[in-house]
């Protein structure tokens, strides 16, 4: 029984979770209150306050869910082991484009850490999580091209940081659009140009080198 009712008190933490998700999207992450989440949740303000202490938490608590994983699996790329680090990175940034547009909660996260209301954010801890966050993909995008030029894939002398730049600025750039466009920008449609053009930006190493 004990463990039945964890596992339900897990669910319901979810379904929180996730209402909130719809909740943020639809009215704004400033403009929704907990009483919002929870009627639309079927559930009270105490069951809420059981599991998250704050708004600020859900909105924490969401990204871990969604897009930590996302984080951890471009790191992966940069494993000593890995020696084609540019095709796992690939294949990563193909799944992630992918799965955003199959997939809806991860479609409406997106929205939300994309929109005005986040970006703009006056709550400092929510503007100061998403620049924490917005650096360390930075910064593993460019360990991986950094990996990539140990492996010989791309030339020693290139410039991580500023390719790193282009690929985040690219990326962030077409999902916003979309988002924005639907009408104009179809991300499942372009997911393979978007890739195409952005691996043939980067330089072939010299013939000969290993």
């Amino acid at each position: 029984m004990a463990r039945k009712t964890k596992e339900e008190a897990q669910e319901t933490r979810r379904h929180i979770m996730h209402t909130a998700l719809a909740q943020f999207c639809q009215r704004g992450l400033a403009q929704t209150r907990l009483s919002d989440i929870a009627q639309a949740a079927g559930v009270t303000r105490g069951a809420i306050y059981w599991h998250f202490a704050n708004k600020e938490q859900l909105f924490t608590e969401l990204w871990e869910e969604l897009c930590t994983p996302l984080a951890a699996q471009l790191r992966a790329c940069v494993q000593e082991q890995e020696s084609d680090p540019l095709g796992r990175l690939r294949e990563f940034l193909d799944a992630v484009l992918s799965n955003i547009v199959s997939e809806p909660v991860l479609h409406d996260m997106f929205r939300l850490l994309f929109s005005s209301d986040v970006q703009e954010s006056d709550n400092q801890d929510i503007r100061a999580y998403m620049s924490q966050h917005s650096a360390g993909f930075f910064s593993d995008l460019r360990a991986v091209l950094e990996h990539a030029k140990a492996c010989g894939q791309l030339p020693a002398e290139l410039d991580a940081a500023r390719y790193a730049t282009f690929m985040h600025c690219t990326i962030d750039g077409y999902i916003i659009n979309w988002l924005n466009f639907p009408e104009r920008v179809c991300l499942a449609r372009d997911r393979a140009f978007i890739l195409e053009t952005l691996f043939a930006a980067l330089p072939v190493p010299p013939s000969g080198h290993v």
